[in-house]
């Protein structure tokens, strides 16, 4: 049985995506922006350069691991991706996508959003070949793209564009519901181990009812934790957009003193559900605080910036900034790589895995990074035996401590009461006979 955190009635607007669909510009200079790509492009866009984040959280290292095993990394698994939709270019050579296609839960035939694309493939992306990648001096890691090549994905299309245009629809909770209930009714008989909503809306007792059910049906769930609202007509932005108050044109940016989302970022907010937030942990790209929320819902976090995907065109491309999406797209990554690892575990012990093998596991979570950043040779690797509940076993957390180092209790002492009044009655006697001692010769003295 799920428990569900408490939520202000009304602190959400009905839906809204969990990104901003126009970022500060792609990685790198010569890299095109994903999000520009287009379907109809004469050629697929290309780009040689690395996935940065997937370089900074070892990715290569993993897959070398796997190779070691020979597997391929994320075989066997299929992650359901919640979004506007995988484009057929993309799907056609980039992209693995499970042949059985779910209802489209949109309004137009094809897919005029690149946002699920670019997630698809930066969790399950083909590494590039073909495009002088090979030339780019970065060997095999410079050429990944997907964090679980070796997975499927299952597109789920749940909208067409989140900017709402007159003849569309922007993400909206009925559609969000009823493409879970399609994964959780199907996710036995296809083989769905993860779920990834790189979307969010406000509290929805539907979405409730479905999460419990993905639960039952032992599926990972990952979900965008939410970025900084930037617009007044974005949902929070009362709450979390720029401080009119502070010094500069545009006010204040970052996050406000005592700053915690908590509760207000649907699916994160759920309990069960994996939330993910974006850093700019070994990255020289600025404060990921000015963009992301803060929220004690965040379980884990990786960097964002400079991640290499692909685009509506079917070619590679690169997104830039912290994007929460992408992030919970990488870290479905990593927990398909998990479920393919250990298929046997249920999604608890999976998700033990991640949390306790995060580089912040030995400090108490906080509102950034939740346990720490996702590490994920070391969650394939190290050696912990989880409880079918997620519950470690003592041996597991040696040299890993999972609580703040106190100081060790008093020992309390049954029999110090008797020993003090001995020493005191010891003291008594001994002055007793020393005083005798010193006492005789002078009472001698007087007898003669």
């Amino acid at each position: 049985m799920r428990v569900t955190r408490a939520v202000a009635a009304g602190a959400l607007a009905p839906a809204v995506a969990a990104f901003v669909l126009v970022p500060v510009g792609p990685a790198h200079a010569e890299t095109v922006d994903c999000l520009s790509t287009a379907v109809d492009a004469p050629a697929p866009s290309s780009s040689t350069d690395p996935s940065l984040p997937l370089d900074l959280l070892g990715v290569d290292r993993a897959h070398t691991w796997f190779a070691a095993q020979r597997q391929q990394p994320g075989a066997g698994v299929r992650v359901a991706v919640v979004d506007s939709g995988i484009a057929p270019r993309a799907a056609g050579t980039a992209i693995p996508v499970a042949g059985e296609a779910p209802p489209r839960i949109s309004k137009k035939p094809e897919v005029v959003e690149a946002h699920g694309t670019v997630v698809a493939g930066i969790i399950a992306g083909a590494p590039r070949s073909g495009d002088g990648a090979e030339e780019s001096g970065e060997g095999d890691g410079g050429r990944l793209v997907g964090l679980a090549p070796g997975a499927e994905v299952v597109d789920v299309r749940v909208y067409d564009s989140a900017a709402g245009a007159e003849d569309e629809d922007p993400v909206q909770p009925t559609n969000l519901v009823a493409g879970l209930e399609w994964v959780a009714a199907n996710a036995e008989r296809l083989g769905i181990g993860v779920v990834n909503v790189s979307l969010a809306i406000g509290e929805y007792p539907p979405l409730t009812r479905v999460l419990e059910r993905l639960d039952a049906a032992d599926v990972v769930v990952v979900a965008a934790s939410g970025n900084r609202p930037e617009q007044e007509t974005d949902p929070l932005y009362e709450e979390f957009g720029p401080d009119p108050d502070a010094e500069g044109d545009e006010g204040s940016t970052g996050p406000k003193p005592g700053e915690d989302a908590a509760g207000l970022v649907w699916p994160a907010a759920y309990d069960e559900v994996v939330a993910v937030s974006a850093t700019a942990d070994g990255t020289d790209a600025g404060d990921a605080t000015e963009r992301v929320l803060q929220s004690s819902d965040i379980d884990v976090a990786v960097p964002t910036h400079g991640l290499i995907s692909y685009g509506l065109d079917g070619g590679s491309c690169g997104v830039s900034g912290f994007y929460t999406s992408w992030a919970a797209a990488v870290v479905s990554g990593v927990v398909a790589m998990l479920r393919s690892a250990y298929p046997d575990e249920t999604a608890d012990q999976v998700v033990t895995r991640l949390l306790a093998t995060a580089s912040a596991s030995d400090e108490q979570p906080n509102v950034q990074t939740g346990a720490g950043i996702v590490q994920p040779y070391e969650a394939l690797t190290r050696s912990l035996r989880p409880r079918k509940d997620g519950t470690l076993e003592p041996a597991s957390t040696q040299g890993r401590s999972v609580e703040r180092a106190t100081a060790p209790p008093e020992e309390v002492d049954l029999l110090s009461g008797a020993r003090d009044r001995a020493v005191w009655w010891g003291l008594v006697g001994g002055g007793a006979l020393l005083l005798a001692l010193v006492l005789r010769p002078v009472l001698a003295r007087r007898r003669s």
